[in-house]
């Protein structure tokens, strides 16, 4: 893997943008590589695809049936995006925590199930519930901070003291100690503080680090300013095939139809969010690999130990052609 690790070390983002997709690329191989051990893995991403997909539709469906003036229905598919996008939060964090499970469980030398990690999640409803909350918490902080203070900001910093500091250490780990040993989410948060002392030696440098980092931003912007163009052309070009307004540019009214921006930036969320998901699903599997092998190194299997190494230090690993023959290895 062409990977700079002391940029690495210091920053993901400082990766030129094309070296950036291309560590990104070469991660989401080994991941598959790594942890494509059990088909079950992947399953949860699809649930949250297809959720956030749907959620999407709704909103832009709504858009769609405004320009038809058709207010009803359009009121409607707002409302029903509305609450789908109310319930992301709970929905994300209990698929995410699912395939937590399932790779620990695939990395131990089980063969976990979907099912299996629904039966598991159901006894930790509630810290998934008060994950999501403070994923909700925290979204609000951080937006708030481009909208001065206030007495609801104060509060919701005081409900949430002390995690504040750690909350990009916590994002990645709370999941994987929830997941893998049941913590309360109070004492996993204390836990992590502790875990540097118990990282390996070889795996110092990457402790912490959000290795993907603005990667969907720089991936998605190129996207959406080429649609933007094509769809600008067609809403001018094409203002007679859609529904259509009058636009005053320099005195002159000119007709134009906002349909095929609405379609494009439908188009291009429902791509990013595909992408969005993806990545959740990567930073979801290498930090419950990166827990596991700091918290319970003896429970995995011994044929994934050096592979699993490698893989966290985002060397290349090697591919194993199939299952067989990694029990065969493993005997």
């Amino acid at each position: 893997m062409s990977f700079d690790f002391e940029k690495a070390n210091q920053s993901f983002d400082s990766l030129p943008y094309t070296e950036r997709l291309k560590s990104v690329g070469n991660l989401a191989k080994s991941t598959l590589t790594i942890v494509g051990k059990d088909k079950d893995i992947v399953k949860p991403w699809i649930r949250m695809v297809v959720y956030h997909s749907i959620m999407i539709t709704f909103i832009f469906a709504g858009f769609f049936l405004w320009q038809y003036n058709h207010l009803g229905y359009a009121l409607g598919s707002f409302f029903l995006g509305f609450l789908l996008f109310l319930y992301k939060h709970f929905y994300d964090n209990k698929q995410e925590m699912r395939m937590s499970w399932i790779v620990y469980e695939t990395v131990i030398g089980n063969d976990p199930s979907y099912k299996g990690a629904t039966t598991a999640s159901k006894e930790l409803k509630w810290h998934i519930r008060k994950i999501a909350w403070i994923d909700i918490l925290m979204s609000f902080v951080n937006k708030s901070k481009f909208f001065g203070g206030g007495i609801i900001k104060m509060l919701i910093r005081l409900f949430i003291a002390g995690l504040e500091e750690v909350w990009d250490l916590a994002n990645h780990y709370l999941l994987p100690s929830v997941a893998v040993d049941k913590l309360d989410i109070t004492s996993a948060v204390k836990e992590m503080k502790k875990l540097k002392e118990r990282v390996p030696e070889s795996l110092v440098g990457i402790f912490g680090i959000d290795f993907l980092g603005r990667v969907v931003r720089h991936v998605t912007i190129p996207a959406y300013t080429i649609l933007f163009i094509i769809s600008a052309a067609l809403g001018y070009f094409g203002s007679e095939l859609f529904p259509s307004s009058t636009i005053d540019i320099g005195g002159d009214d000119v007709a134009f139809s906002f349909v095929p921006i609405i379609f494009a930036f439908w188009v291009g969320k429902l791509f990013s969010n595909i992408f969005e998901r993806t990545v959740t699903g990567i930073k979801v599997i290498y930090f419950t690999v990166f827990y596991t092998k700091i918290t319970h190194p003896e429970r995995i299997r011994d044929d994934m130990q050096e592979d699993l190494v490698d893989y966290l230090k985002l060397d290349p690993v090697e591919e194993v052609d199939n299952l067989e023959e990694q029990e065969v290895v493993q005997e």
